[in-house]
């Protein structure tokens, strides 16, 4: 701890114990004296009850509580359901990123990092290697290069949160990222190069 984090911690003992002292009065009446009066009447209760009753009933709440965590582990054949997870495709994965794509870097690098390995993977087709992204063609702007380079060559951890005042998140000045820019001139580069690998696939 700092020794500030002390100081608040030892100023809000002492401001405890100035209540508790100031408030003594009030603690006696509305919490002391009705726990103790509350026990003293179940100490009359278990003197009043029968003694085999008492055991009757702490037997019965034994086998009820044993009888639940047995059951519970227990499952019937026909009456469980099936939990059935169905399992989402590629697109429907990168719809879900883009759905978040506001909530953080981490969800803007998820999104750049699928796009990046779908470029790779056009490449791999083309040239028959995944070393390096090599981008060519009208479509290959500089922003478009500097996105999907960042997407395979650098971490969401890379691009920190600002510092300084804690704030709300719409009230702090985000750092800018290669991952700020309009999905649509990478989806254009993407499909320019999908239709070359079909022309490369055609006889």
């Amino acid at each position: 701890m700092t020794r500030r984090q002390l100081q608040l911690l030892g100023l809000a003992a002492l401001s405890t114990l100035v209540i508790a002292i100031l408030l003594r009065d009030v603690v006696e009446q509305f919490l002391i004296r009705p726990a103790a009066y509350f026990f003293w009447l179940l100490g009359v209760l278990y003197r009043f009850i029968p003694q085999p009753i008492v055991w009757l009933l702490l037997v019965l709440a034994m086998l009820y509580l044993t009888l639940g965590n047995f059951a519970g582990k227990f499952e019937w054949p026909r009456w469980r359901k099936q939990k059935i997870s169905l399992a989402r495709g590629p697109l429907e994965e990168l719809a879900a990123q883009i759905d978040r794509k506001n909530d953080g870097i981490y969800f803007k690098w998820q999104i750049a990092r699928t796009l990046g390995d779908m470029a790779m993977d056009a490449q791999e087709l083309r040239q028959h290697t995944r070393r390096k992204l090599e981008m060519d063609g009208p479509l290959a702007s500089p922003n478009v290069r500097r996105y999907l380079d960042s997407a395979l060559n650098s971490s969401f951890s890379d691009y920190p949160l600002s510092g300084g005042i804690p704030l709300p998140r719409r009230f702090q000045p985000l750092p800018p990222t290669p991952f700020d820019i309009e999905l649509g001139p990478v989806i254009d580069y993407l499909e320019s190069q999908m239709e070359n690998d079909d022309d490369l696939r055609r006889p």
